[in-house]
């Protein structure tokens, strides 16, 4: 295929650019140039193991792994290797030039994708219109690093011979995804034909299996590149592993116990982050007492919420005060007195236009600096950094008979639904993510997480 082609020469570009951008810093540095071949070499040899230059359709998150794994093995490398040659001094600038190229590789990466994306994508029609096809096609299509294109979706529904009913959340959700048409299954060979579709995706894990066969069946003579959605039920996880045995295709749906080293890890990470954001409450709990003092407000700016904690343990959370001091008052009144609210609060436990909401509170909420006096608690020990929100003993019963797994974790300031839609997601939904990073938790993943988290509070999305 002629994508094929472009992304062998995004690989070559990427391999020139980087050795070109590694020799000049090289050269800043003033590094001895006997360690030039070696360094240079093993470097590209490294990143062409962990497949930072095979060009394939992933996100920036698999990007950032990829190139992670790459830099590690380069600094062991040479920190094993260095003592014993005659360059001893400059090892160090040899950690640092690897952590440089660490940032320029990823950026300079996304950064050819996007200039060249309209050579590269995948031109992919998604069969479905479930909320599964929706969130795939916009998971694609809005990130500018990943190079598939989705032109449209296929509705089942129009086929006589499925004998279920399918959901149609795109047409329900149109204006979040309206460049996007819906055809109908039996126009599927037509616009694979006349669109030159390259990839069929097949996203609705609803399908029975009779209806996935028949699917299948018709796919195979239509297109080379066929992926579709398993239905795993949430066991799969980077733990799992795919295996052909003789023949047969055997899934493992391995528990993803978290190692002694990772836990180290990870609680260090906290500690760490912990020290800075207690340093930066400090000078922001005397804003917000001058602009609350500012609007009459002369209650105390912090207050202590109790929730659930690690095995069902109370927590008391601090946070900045951002609600009346008898916010409890006032919402009982707003429950009592309007229906429209009371079903919002039943759904999602949350207002979005809350009157309780103070001056000072509406900044705090909008840039989710109200949560940071929780550093505080990550220092205790009681939450950590990354981990489902704390929640009250009332929420835990959205759980269900999974409300053990989701206390067996710390909860976090942010978390897998902090960063991924917070105040946009209905409560059954926010279950499902949170409990979702319970079973995939990882160091890679706390790092998507912080950096979604980053982005979402200087962009405003999801928050309140």
């Amino acid at each position: 295929m002629k994508n094929t082609v472009y992304r062998k020469i995004l690989s070559v570009l990427l391999v020139v650019i980087e050795c070109i951008i590694f020799y000049a810093i090289f050269v800043a540095m003033d590094i001895n140039m006997k360690l030039l071949r070696q360094s240079i070499g093993l470097y590209v040899i490294y990143m062409i193991l962990c497949g930072h230059y095979s060009i394939k359709d992933e996100l920036i998150f698999d990007e950032i792994k990829h190139v992670f794994q790459a830099t590690v093995i380069y600094m062991i490398t040479f920190a094993v290797i260095m003592p014993y040659s005659a360059h001893t001094d400059k090892r160090r600038y040899i950690m640092i030039l690897a952590m440089i190229m660490f940032f320029v590789s990823i950026i300079l990466n996304r950064t050819l994708r996007i200039i060249m994306r309209h050579l590269l994508t995948k031109k992919t029609i998604v069969i479905g219109t479930s909320e599964d096809s929706l969130r795939y096609a916009r998971l694609y299509n809005n990130n500018r690093f990943a190079i598939t294109e989705v032109l449209g979706f296929v509705n089942l529904n129009t086929d006589p011979r499925f004998d279920q009913k399918f959901d149609n959340v795109v047409r329900e959700d149109w204006n979040r995804f309206s460049d996007a048409p819906i055809y109908d299954y039996q126009d599927l060979a037509k616009i694979v034909k006349e669109q030159r579709v390259d990839q069929i995706t097949i996203a609705d894990s609803t399908m029975n299996q009779a209806t996935f066969d028949l699917v299948i069946k018709d796919c195979i003579p239509l297109c080379d590149s066929i992926q579709y959605m398993p239905q795993d039920n949430h066991m799969m996880n980077f733990s799992s592993s795919i295996h052909d045995s003789d023949g047969l295709l055997l899934i493992s749906a391995s528990r993803n116990k978290v190692s002694i080293f990772s836990r180290f890890i990870k609680r260090t990470i906290d500690i760490f982050f912990a020290l800075i954001g207690t340093i930066i409450t400090i000078p922001l709990a005397l804003i917000v007492k001058i602009i609350n003092l500012v609007h009459g407000d002369h209650g105390p700016i912090f207050y202590k919420q109790m929730r659930v904690g690690r095995n069902g343990q109370p927590l008391g959370i601090y946070k900045f005060r951002s609600m009346v001091t008898n916010a409890d008052e006032v919402l009982a009144q707003l429950l009592e007195s309007d229906p429209a609210v009371k079903e919002e609060w039943i759904r999602s436990a949350k207002l979005k236009d809350d009157p309780r909401i103070t001056p000072a509170g509406k900044f705090l909420r909008k840039t989710s600096l109200d949560e940071f006096p929780q550093f505080f608690n990550i220092l205790k020990g009681d939450m950590s950094l990354i981990g489902p929100r704390p929640v009250i003993k009332e929420e835990l019963e959205w759980y269900g008979d999974r409300v053990d797994k989701f206390l067996s974790v710390r909860p976090g300031l942010t978390g897998y639904w902090a960063s991924h839609g917070r105040s946009d997601v209905d409560y059954p939904e926010r279950c499902d993510l949170e409990l979702y990073y319970i079973d995939h938790q990882s160091i890679l993943i706390d790092m998507e997480i912080v950096i979604k988290t980053i982005t979402g509070v200087l962009t405003g999305e999801g928050a309140r």
